[in-house]
Order: structure tokens, then C-alpha cells, then sequence
């Protein structure tokens, strides 16, 4: 949903997240923003259950701005599945994405959840030989900031003695498939990326025309995002979703 052409529906989407959120300010400038919106479907429609946003076009290469579950809606998985969609788009455009800095604590424990299981799922792959953080990044849409900050936390990144060469990575291949059992346990929702059809937003930039021509044509928006399997996005200081334990709890993602 684009924000310049649902400029009401989208600031209707912010004041439900604000309903949720103390921190939450940004409600009324939601031009500059897509907003996905996530719904439940069954035999009476469509049912709202979250979304997420993101800035048209982020300087900073944010794949993410603000994301929201409702409280009856939490613990069903469906914080990191948006999570999982917005990288899925970041691959689809070819550019390595990252949340809206800074996180909040929940919104630190949400997304290194999701950072540790993808990177844990290509270390594992069997058809993988040798592999860098360069590679890692292009098959997950990650940032290589992200993957070094989570193979760091998790003691993966190890120095070779007497200073000799860069890093290595270790893995302990039974704790790691342990981990992804585990998670994907708690969490069995994922997006199937055959079904995406989607192509990334464009502006367009303005035309050299005469006269009012030329002010009516400068600046305008083409293109849209939109897919079969979610459709939609949101912005504002908002919210993380589910953290380690895959609950979509509501907290600040920025500030």
C-alpha cells in the first residue's frame, strides 16, 4: 500500500500501532513509506493481523522501518514471518537490507533470532563448500554488518593463533542443527518464494518539460509493490516483533 496514494489508510495503520505503543510519534507524514499489510484469510475474508513499513527510498539501505502485530495475534509466528518477507524483497531488489537502527532490546533479540537461523540453515547445507560472508549475504538479502555481528555473538568468528590470516569460521555442526530443530519447532511459518510476484518500487525521475507540464510531471511515483503472498507496508517509530522465544511482542524497533 503506498502511502502517497492511501495517505488515509496508512495513517489509520499507524494510529492502530500507536494504540499498542507508547513510543510511537510518527503517524501523520506516512508519504515517503510502503506499507505491507499481513492478513488472515478464511471463509468471511480477510482479517488484519499486522504489518510492516518501509521508506520508498532509504539512504541507508533499510529494508525495514517500523513492524507491528496485534496482541491477538503474537505468538503465532507471524513477527518473523514479516521479517523473513521484507529479506525476501531486499534478495528479489539485489541490494542486502537491514532494520531501521537503532533496536530496541526486543527488537535485538527478534532479529538475531532470525540472522542466527539463516545463517545456521547455509552453513548446514550439505551442498555448500567452502563459503564467505560475502555469500552468506547474497543468499540471505543480509547485510555483512549482520552476519558479522551475529557470527560474533554466537563465538563463531575465531582468530587464528599467532595472528596468522584474517578470520575463520567454526561451526559446531551438532549445538547448530540442535538450534535449528529447535526453532523450527516454535516456528513453522515460512514464505515460499515461488509464490512472490512482486517487482521493487521505482520513482521516477522528473521530465524536462515546458511550463506546467513539466511541474506536473516532476516527481512522479511509478510502480508498486504488490504480491501474492503478502501485500502491503508500514512506518513509524515502531516496533519488533517476536523474540527469542518467536513471540510477536510490540516494541520500539526505533527511536
Amino acid at each position: 500500500v503506498d502511502g502517497r496514494k492511501n495517505k488515509v489508510y496508512c495513517q489509520n495503520l499507524c494510529l492502530i500501532g500507536k494504540m499498542f505503543l507508547d513510543t510511537k510519534t510518527l503517524y501523520y507524514d506516512v508519504e515517503p513509506f510502503l506499507f505491507y499489510i499481513l492478513c488472515e484469510y478464511d471463509t468471511k475474508g480477510y482479517h488484519f493481523a499486522g504489518y510492516y513499513s518501509k521508506e520508498k527510498r532509504s539512504a541507508q539501505g533499510y529494508n525495514l522501518s517500523c513492524i507491528m502485530i496485534l496482541p491477538s495475534k503474537q505468538r503465532e509466528g507471524y513477527g518473523k514471518l514479516l521479517i523473513e518477507f521484507s529479506y525476501l524483497l531486499s534478495k528479489k531488489e539485489g541490494v542486502p537490507g537491514s532494520p531501521e537502527k537503532p533496536l530496541s532490546d526486543f527488537g535485538l533479540l527478534s532479529y538475531r533470532s532470525y540472522w542466527r537461523r539463516s545463517i545456521y540453515e547455509i552453513l548446514l547445507d550439505q551442498d555448500v563448500g567452502r563459503i564467505s560472508i560475502e555469500d552468506i549475504s547474497a543468499r540471505t538479502g543480509m547485510t555483512v554488518d549482520d552476519i558479522i555481528s551475529t557470527l560474533q555473538t554466537d563465538g563463531m568468528l575465531q582468530r587464528p593463533p599467532y595472528g596468522l590470516g584474517g578470520y575463520r569460521l567454526v561451526v559446531d555442526v551438532e549445538k547448530t542443527s540442535e538450534y535449528l530443530r529447535k526453532a523450527n519447532e516454535k516456528n513453522p511459518r515460512r514464505i515460499d518464494p515461488s509464490k512472490l510476484m512482486w517487482t521493487p518500487f521505482l520513482m521516477k525521475r522528473p521530465v524536462a518539460l515546458d511550463g506546467d507540464q513539466a511541474a506536473d510531471n516532476a516527481g512522479v511515483e511509478i510502480g508498486n509493490a504488490s504480491n501474492g503472498v503478502v501485500n502491503g507496508s508500514a512506518r513509524d517509530g515502531c516496533e519488533a516483533p517476536d523474540p527469542e522465544d518467536d513471540a510477536a511482542m510490540l516494541s520500539d524497533l526505533s527511536v
